[in-house]
């Protein structure tokens, strides 16, 4: 019996950080819980494949369920596996290759996502994953031509535009960076990410009044952090807003005393109110 499933998961693979023998215990009893679900799917999963040893489906989509509870070694086993059985099984080196990200095994990353490419020329997926892996490799320009692919192929994504525009923010681009974060946040505008990452690209080009908009909101939303209330008092003060800025550096110095950029920024706007 073959599933019914073309096993295209890579989209969707959330990869767990812990792959110790007691996970559960490290866990909030929801995240236990769920995790505790994860693991009776993958019991369920491996009497499918012990049922149809010989299914390339079967494999990857336990490999995917291994890849999600932090078990990479078995993740790569299956992805393997799955391969040798269908050798141009493109979503499963695309699975594979996430693993490998995961594992920090960037070479071996790329080379599956290549190969995933070259089997299957319009994967989306493979070219999001493959920007995902030059963008850690510092490899910038590679990111920002695979994201613009993978959206020409998939269409408008708020994860990928999001993604591309802080590879736009890493190469100064920053109108294009901008413009990607306001497509993310289109898409999804409770999200605080993109708040932040439009507000460090409009103080880099020196629009204070939006950048402090964007920063407060997202200072406000994460309330312990002290780079979003120092950047947002650096906006304000940029807007010549002095009352507003030493607010948020005072913020930011209730959070971290000693943390030099907030300190010296109060000291600026306390000079000038002087």
């Amino acid at each position: 019996m073959r599933l019914g499933i073309a096993g295209t998961l890579a989209a969707s693979l959330v990869l767990a950080g812990c792959q110790t023998s007691n996970v559960a215990s490290q866990l909030s009893p929801r995240d236990r819980q769920a995790y505790q679900d994860q693991q009776r799917n993958i019991a369920s999963l491996t009497r499918v494949v012990e049922e149809n040893p010989r299914d390339p489906e079967a494999l990857n989509i336990r490999g995917t369920a291994y890849g999600q509870v932090g078990e990479y070694e078995k993740a790569i086993a299956d992805f393997t596996a799955a391969i040798r059985l269908e050798p141009r099984f493109h979503q499963a080196y695309a699975n594979r290759a996430l693993v490998y990200a995961k594992m920090g095994k960037l070479r071996e990353a790329l080379s599956d996502y290549d190969q995933a490419i070259s089997i299957e020329p319009e994967y989306a997926i493979a070219y999001s994953g493959r920007a995902q892996v030059f963008r850690k490799a510092e490899k910038y320009e590679a990111a920002l031509a695979d994201y613009s692919r993978a959206l020409e192929l998939a269409g408008s994504d708020p994860a990928m535009h999001f993604n591309r525009g802080l590879v736009y923010q890493k190469l100064a681009q920053h109108q294009n960076a901008i413009a990607d974060f306001d497509e993310a946040i289109s898409f999804k505008p409770d999200e605080i990410e993109p708040y932040y990452a439009r507000g460090v690209s409009q103080l880099a080009l020196s629009n204070y009044a939006d950048a402090y908009k964007d920063l407060y909101k997202a200072a406000v939303a994460r309330k312990d952090s002290v780079k979003a209330w120092t950047l947002a008092g650096r906006a304000a003060e940029g807007a010549g807003d002095k009352k507003r800025a030493a607010s948020a550096y005072r913020r930011a110095l209730r959070l971290k005393s000693d943390y030099k950029p907030a300190y010296d920024g109060l000291q600026r706007v306390r000079s000038e109110e002087a």
